[in-house]
C-alpha cells in the first residue's frame, strides 16, 4: 500500500518526531510480541508462560497503536485523533511501568522504558497542541 507523504510532514520538527515515536513503537511492540521472554529477561521481570503471554498480547497493541501514529504521521490526515490516543497509550504505558517496579514485578532498569515513554507522551501533547491551534495562534510567539 503506497501511503501519500504529508507537504508538511518536512517542515513540522513536532510531526517528524511523531513519525519517529510511531516507528519505534511499532519496532518495539514487534520486538515484544516476537520475543517476550527476551524483553521481560531484559526488565528483569518473572519468565513464565504467562507473562510470556501477556507481554506477547501487550506487544501487539504497541504494534497496531504505532502503526495507526505512523500511518497518520505520513499520511497527515486525522491526526488530533491519533495524537490524543497515542499520547494516552504512552502516559498509560508510564504509569504501568512505574507500578511495575514499585512492586517488584519489574527490576528498577524498567524505568528507562518509562522515560522513553513520558517523553514521547510530552512530544505527543506538543504536538496535539500544535494541532489544536489555530494557524494565526501557531506562529505569534
Amino acid at each position: 500500500m503506497k501511503l501519500p507523504i504529508a507537504s508538511s510532514l518536512a517542515s513540522s520538527p513536532l510531526r517528524q518526531a511523531s513519525l519517529c515515536i510511531g516507528v519505534v513503537t511499532v519496532l518495539s511492540g514487534t520486538g515484544q510480541a516476537a520475543a517476550p521472554g527476551m524483553v521481560l529477561k531484559l526488565v528483569g521481570a518473572e519468565n513464565s508462560p504467562a507473562t510470556r503471554q501477556l507481554f506477547g498480547t501487550v506487544g501487539m497493541f504497541m504494534n497496531v497503536t504505532g502503526g495507526i501514529l505512523t500511518h497518520s504521521m505520513l499520511c497527515g490526515k486525522s491526526t488530533r485523533l491519533v495524537l490524543f490516543w497515542s499520547m494516552a497509550q504512552k502516559a498509560g504505558a508510564v504509569g504501568a511501568v512505574a507500578v511495575g517496579v514499585t512492586h517488584g514485578v519489574f527490576a528498577r532498569r524498567a524505568l528507562a522504558v518509562a522515560a522513553f515513554d513520558l517523553i514521547s507522551a510530552g512530544v505527543l501533547a506538543a504536538a496535539l497542541g500544535a494541532e489544536i491551534l489555530p494557524k494565526q495562534e501557531q506562529t505569534e510567539d
